[in-house]
């Protein structure tokens, strides 16, 4: 009963933020998708906010030794989009794929994490993940990427950071896991 409450709210919470539409304040001389490689490369830019688009899943148990997703909600990481975000700019987190890895734990069914190295511009961004749950080729992405208050004055030095992402449960099959277009690893369930 809780897990439908949590899935209607996150549905909920997932369809009310698409609809507070995309803002952009691009630069003089910026290109949308430029991500700050013009002039002003040094200023953030704000970039609409992505659109989660969450299928609405009916979960029903699988036959015994049925292999798969066995839950269709991906436990929350304390990086998920934040409803305050869009007063935000969004800005790049610099991923470091050789330092992060996959974790699986040896339980049934297998439980997964991603645990994502890198640096944010400054110590005033903060770290933001989306993640897709597998799609039909088994594939699982994270994008990953920062926002901060562009009134904070900060200290132009890079923020190191570590961040656990659970992935959810899987009772069997190959999957792939990409963190902003990098494959970030695979795993056997």
């Amino acid at each position: 009963m809780r897990e439908k409450a949590f899935v209607s709210l996150l549905v909920i919470t997932l369809l009310l933020a698409g609809c507070a539409g995309p803002t952009s304040t691009a630069q003089v001389g910026e290109t949308p998708g430029s991500f700050g490689s013009s002039p002003s490369a040094g200023r953030p830019t704000t970039y609409p906010e992505p659109v989660i688009v969450v299928p609405v899943v009916t979960f029903t148990y699988p036959e015994p030794g049925t292999p798969g997703i066995i839950s269709p909600a991906i436990p929350t990481s304390g990086y998920e989009p934040q409803p305050g975000d869009s007063k935000l700019t969004r800005g790049e987190v610099f991923l470091e794929v050789k330092n992060s890895s996959v974790v699986i734990r040896e339980s049934f069914p297998v439980q997964v994490s991603a645990i994502l190295s890198g640096n944010l511009p400054n110590p005033c961004y903060q770290l933001r993940v989306v993640v897709t749950p597998a799609n039909s080729q088994n594939e699982i992405k994270l994008v990953a990427y920062s926002v901060v208050d562009p009134s904070l004055m900060c200290t132009m030095v890079i923020k190191q950071f570590s961040a656990n992402i659970p992935l959810g449960s899987y009772a069997g099959g190959h999957f792939t896991v990409y963190a902003n277009g990098q494959l970030l690893g695979e795993f056997d369930a």
